[in-house]
């Protein structure tokens, strides 16, 4: 305190009883509890009115941590706001818009302008970050300066070609079944609404496309690009025939008369997990929707929490999400929830 020392680390606590003006940098090392923590603790920082730089680093456990605290809150009211702040702070460390405005809009201001040209989404970082980062070949920070926030309002509230989307959702299904993955995995909803508005024509306008980075451009540009012509050009989409087998059949008929999964395994002879199985393709089919009475409650919020940690088009192994979860939750609990999330994503067909 006395300017003996020129770094200090300590907790959150120590932390807020720091009152020098002349702190320039902050940095978190975990996701806070909320955007008023977060704000409290960033202003610690350039109190002088020189600039000063706010650095939240966080991990996927941190989320879990806190999905799995909220649950633990006995009251109905205050867990509930536990998780409005869960939400609300995952929200503002995961969005594509300015930070600043993002605070403000937060607590209540209604700004007139869409970018500070201070952080990190309007593509401004610290010197000693960037040089960090391009050190490690792990992990790779990208600044989109392509596309401005006009644009994509704009992009936003332009109507949705009904045609074209569901062109997209065909070609989008039949390039999961092509990889073997499931179609959210290839592209979100939200991108593939956004490109039914803008409609790019050039590799470079796609990459303005929420959701499209370097990555997926790389991986299915061209193909995108190529749908979006054939679409100008007459083509549609195929109505897609719906198959179920008898014993798919047989399990949804038990499943919509009420039956547990211990019950259906006995009356077909089968294995509960393979019971589970039918009836996560079944959910994830729009063919039945999640009961409440398949997982207790608590634990389905708990492996939402875990699930949206990772973020659902990058879960490729069920073992990412077990790892976050407590141990008494199993798999086939998660691969239910899982199921849930994806048809409550791609919305009700």
């Amino acid at each position: 305190m006395s300017d003996e020392i020129r770094i200090l680390v300590g907790t959150i606590a120590f932390g807020l009883g720091i009152n020098k003006a002349t702190v320039r940098a902050v940095i978190h090392l975990s996701l806070p509890k909320s955007v008023e923590q977060f704000y409290q603790e960033a202003g610690r920082a350039g109190r002088d009115g020189e600039p000063a730089d706010c650095i939240l680093l966080w991990q996927k456990k941190d989320a879990g941590i806190l999905g799995y605290f909220a649950n633990q809150i006995l009251d109905p009211a205050e867990r509930d706001r536990a998780w409005k702040r869960y939400y609300t702070i995952r929200e503002f460390a995961e969005s594509g818009k300015c930070r600043h405005h993002r605070i403000c809009t937060h607590f209540g201001e209604t700004p007139k302008w869409s970018s500070c040209e201070a952080c990190d989404i309007c593509g401004s970082l610290p010197d000693w970050m960037s040089l960090a980062v391009s050190n490690v070949p792990a992990r790779k920070v990208v600044v989109r300066t392509s596309a401005t926030a006009r644009d994509r309002t704009q992009a936003s509230q332009g109507e949705i070609d009904e045609g074209l989307r569901e062109y997209l959702r065909e070609w989008r299904r039949e390039t999961a079944k092509q990889q073997g993955a499931p179609a959210y995995v290839v592209m979100h909803d939200t991108t593939l609404e956004e490109l039914c508005r803008i409609q790019p024509s050039t590799l470079e306008q796609l990459r303005t496309v929420t959701g499209i980075g370097e990555r997926k451009s790389d991986l299915y540009g061209q193909a995108i690009l190529a749908a979006l012509a054939r679409y100008r050009q007459g083509a549609r989409a195929a109505a897609v025939p719906q198959k179920k087998t008898a014993p798919m059949t047989e399990t949804l008929q038990l499943l919509r008369e009420g039956k547990s999964f211990e019950e259906i395994a006995a009356i077909r002879g089968r294995q509960v997990s393979t019971v589970v199985s039918a009836a996560v393709a079944l959910v994830e089919a729009h063919e039945l929707q999640f009961s409440s009475t398949w997982i207790d409650p608590s634990k389905v919020s708990v492996i939402e929490a875990a699930c949206s940690q990772v973020g659902l088009e990058k879960i490729e192994r069920l073992r990412q999400v077990k790892d976050l979860l407590p141990p008494e939750i199993t798999y086939d609990e998660i691969r239910l929830v899982l199921a849930k999330m994806r048809h409550d994503q791609s919305g009700s067909k």
